[in-house]
């Protein structure tokens, strides 16, 4: 099954290339010469989408907490464009995968948008590399993008997965279980896809292949990759988690706090505002 997998990863049937807007934005950014009204003008053109920026810039998730954004000029001016990409990633994606039968797919993308959001936030406090800190929220958001890869290329096969048995009630992780079953999990099969069709970082596709790896590691410099982790293990651990889950406990680290040197209570109002600001993208995902 491995092969075939990968064979279907290498061909591409019914997977969904990057949408023009998210290319357009990218080639943007790889300007020197762009100017936030570059940006703006070209996502006015999709009003649907405009409407949406709107919401999310006014949630907890990209909001300042002061000034309310009421049209898009103000909100691309206000965000500034790495933060502007990083939500119409936010936007764009859910819309791009075909939908499920196997899983709520609104609840999936809440949980990567958590974990999204949870590394940015870490980012900010813990990391000096500056393209790490460009990338975090990027990273975090598409870290489970093979679950969504292996429902498109094998969907019969990965539907029966699921369902044959109760995963709620199974104590193995569920990359385990993909292993055992398909010979791949979905890290890997999330960064073979993104590497060969989506012109992304390095950075983004490793935060991908290594999100169940060890996280935070004492005395030793905190990279993107553990961040990624680690964030993905504190929003499951405060029941942010997506539907494809086993009864396997993977709690953060022993001591990850000390690690990452921030308190409980700065931890505690990370995840206050980002359970806050996935209200608003509820609603916006689900009227997608």
């Amino acid at each position: 099954m491995r092969k075939k997998i990968i064979e279907l990863i290498k061909t591409k049937p019914d997977l969904p290339p990057l949408p023009e807007v998210l290319l357009g934005l990218q080639k943007l950014m790889n300007d020197p010469d762009c100017e936030v009204e570059d940006v703006y003008h070209l996502l006015k053109t999709d009003p649907v989408l405009s409407g949406r920026i709107i919401t999310l810039a006014n949630s907890a998730l990209f909001g300042s907490g002061k000034d309310t954004t009421r049209n898009l000029e103000d909100a691309v001016v206000r965000l500034g464009m790495q933060q502007v990409m990083d939500l119409v990633y936010a936007l764009e994606l859910p819309r791009t995968f075909r939908k499920s039968k196997a899983f709520d797919q609104v609840e999936f993308w809440k949980h990567s948008l958590a974990v999204a959001f949870i590394t940015r936030s870490l980012a900010k406090k813990v990391l000096s590399d500056y393209e790490d800190m460009e990338v975090a929220f990027l990273a975090g958001l598409m870290h489970d993008v093979g679950i969504l890869v292996f429902d498109n290329v094998i969907p019969e096969e990965y539907y029966k997965f699921l369902t044959l048995k109760d995963l709620s009630s199974t104590d193995q992780p569920l990359e385990g279980l993909e292993m055992d079953h398909f010979k791949i999990d979905h890290s890997e099969v999330g960064a073979m896809f993104m590497k060969k069709w989506w012109a992304i970082s390095e950075k983004v596709i490793n935060g991908a292949f290594g999100h169940h790896e060890t996280g935070l590691v004492p005395d030793k410099p905190i990279d993107l990759d553990q961040l990624v982790a680690t964030a993905n293990r504190i929003a499951n651990h405060n029941g942010i988690t997506h539907p494809v889950m086993t009864a396997f406990e993977d709690p953060p680290e022993e001591g990850y706090l000390d690690n990452l040197g921030i308190s409980q209570e700065d931890l505690d109002i990370v995840i206050a505002t980002t359970k806050l600001g996935l209200l608003a993208a509820e609603t916006v995902f689900r009227g997608n």
